[in-house]
């Protein structure tokens, strides 16, 4: 695995880091909860944040240039980076088999989210959208870094409107000539050397975002990134942030590319992700305690409205919070008025009264302890007509 944060991706987890940190002295809240985790009706340690860097090409489509997933336990402090290639092969909802970085191009950071969420299926809870302009603003707006230029960089792509010329040498970087400096890829080295300076260009910005000058700068730093920065982290949430990054060492973090190989298919090039090294990948950086607690908890789901494609659907949002789907099925009949969640063991009281508050519906507890084969871990869901019902009221708020 490893270790290195790769590629571009640093200059987005520093857009984070900047949230978090500048926008603390504008908030008005001083809170360690997190509003994400207070809507969420399974109790959950850990929160997902989706950081994504774009640009545009001559057209004005915008594509992902950079996709990270941070992944970061509340409880132990400890985070999680996953790096997904903007090349990766998979399926954009309602546009089909593309890559990844074509979601932005389709529907934004809502298909974006949306479509990272069905592929690792899991929930994100936040988002940071940075284009190459904001990053410019961003590194201006503190003064530039200073850095020690290894050696003359001069690079010229002209189809990516692309010219790179900075010299060796000691010296303070704009914004311009910062992008410049972690874009640069030489030839004979390829990421390698990229990632190299991207270390070394992290290192030399949080060394400036910390210095006394910058520090007396913070409000109009602050301004610049709300204008920047294009996130859904809520001012509420800014102090949230703060107590927990204050504990969080941004040079341990553990990190890790979407697994797979590179091939051709049909004339393009992809990252096709091997399915079974991602799902082991997201279990250990991204599923909390909570989530592997589900995982022990077997669903089996019945439609008992009627309603077409109503337990499917259900199947596929409490898949996402851990719960092992074994069946979908049509119950017995469909006049249920009420949703019945029958389980038959004490011990799922917890998971059992959280999915009371999702979907609602009675709980009933099955009394057959002198069964020796029943799967204690199980519990039925008859979906009836009351679901509905909660989920036009849904809709219509």
């Amino acid at each position: 695995m490893d270790k290195k944060i790769p590629l571009k991706g640093k200059l987005f987890v520093i857009a984070l880091v900047f949230i978090i940190f500048f926008g603390g002295i504008a908030s008005q809240y001083l809170t360690t909860n997190f509003s994400a985790q207070e809507n969420n009706p399974f109790p959950d340690s850990k929160i997902n944040i989706l950081i994504t860097g774009h640009d545009q090409d001559h057209y004005g489509v915008s594509r992902t240039d950079t996709i990270m997933l941070v992944s970061i336990d509340i409880e132990t402090r400890q985070a999680g980076i996953i790096f997904i290639p903007r090349d990766t092969r998979l399926s954009i909802p309602g546009r089909g088999i593309n890559r990844i970085n074509a979601a932005y191009a389709f529907g934004g950071i809502e298909l974006t989210i949306e479509t990272i969420e069905d592929f690792l299926d899991i929930n994100i809870d936040y988002f940071a959208d940075l284009d190459f302009d904001g990053f410019i603003k961003i590194i201006d707006s503190i003064g530039g870094v200073e850095i020690n230029v290894e050696r003359n960089l001069n690079y010229v792509d002209r189809a990516g409107d692309l010219y790179i010329d900075i010299s060796a040498g000691q010296q303070t970087l704009d914004g311009e000539d910062a992008l410049d400096y972690v874009r640069y890829r030489e030839s004979s080295r390829g990421d390698i050397g990229r990632v190299e300076r991207q270390q070394k260009f992290v290192n030399a910005v949080i060394n400036q975002a910390l210095s006394p000058s910058t520090m007396a700068r913070l409000p109009s730093i602050y301004q610049e990134i709300n204008r920047a920065v294009d996130t859904n982290i809520p001012l509420i949430d800014i102090s949230s942030f703060l107590f927990l990054a204050k504990d969080i060492d941004l040079n341990n973090l553990e990190t890790a590319m979407v697994p797979g190989d590179p091939e051709y298919i049909n004339g393009a090039s992809y990252w096709v992700p091997n399915r079974e090294e991602t799902e082991a990948l997201i279990h250990k950086l991204v599923h909390s305690k909570e989530y592997i607690s589900n995982n022990q908890t077997d669903l089996i789901i019945s439609n008992g409205n009627g309603k077409a494609g109503v337990a499917g659907n259900l199947a596929n949002e409490l898949e996402r919070f851990g719960f092992n789907i074994k069946r979908i099925t049509n119950a017995d009949r469909f006049d249920y008025e009420k949703t019945e969640i029958r389980y038959y063991s004490e011990e799922k009281g917890s998971a059992v009264n959280n999915l009371l508050n999702y979907i609602g519906g009675e709980a009933i507890l099955v009394d057959k302890e002198d069964d020796e084969e029943i799967n204690k871990n199980k519990i039925e869901i008859i979906i009836g007509h009351d679901y509905l019902e909660r989920e036009q009221e849904a809709e219509g708020e």
